[in-house]
């Protein structure tokens, strides 16, 4: 339930935001969203979802307000739990490819920044690597 609410909130903040970046004619300013191949270890599975809002701060470089949420399954006992994150990300391109690295907007305990490595596998579509305490590959996909 915590997910959908949250999810909910990002994409009402999503949709008043969306409108002005998405009129920048840029090639990676605007929503999207994303999701990770499960990944864990042998006591828990992982899997990440969110949202990004990407917007323009000069050449090849992008502000990105990222929320994450990791939802946690301990194999054994089948428990989950969620953590959710608000992050704020610098994006570069270089070469190809984005890379994004965020910093916690608000610390969450046990939580550690992400990291991301993307390259453009259509117009709507990125993909790669979470790249940081953790690595799966992740699918971004254009909202707006």
């Amino acid at each position: 339930m915590r997910a959908i609410m949250a999810a909910a909130a990002f994409g009402l903040m999503s949709a008043m935001a969306a409108p002005a970046l998405a009129q920048s004619g840029d090639d990676y300013s605007g929503t999207w969203a994303f999701q990770t191949e499960p990944y864990g270890d042998e006591q828990f599975g992982v899997l990440m979802s969110g949202a990004a809002i990407v917007q323009s701060s000069g050449r090849n470089r992008y502000q990105i307000q990222l929320l994450s949420n990791e939802i946690i399954i301990e194999r054994q006992t089948a428990r989950s739990s969620l953590v959710s994150a608000r992050q704020n990300c610098t994006g570069v391109v270089e070469d190809g490819q984005i890379n994004i690295d965020c910093e916690l907007a608000e610390p969450v305990e046990g939580y550690q920044p992400d990291n991301f490595v993307l390259q453009r596998s259509s117009p709507t579509q990125l993909q790669g690597v979470l790249a940081s305490a953790a690595s799966a590959q992740v699918t971004f996909n254009r909202v707006r």
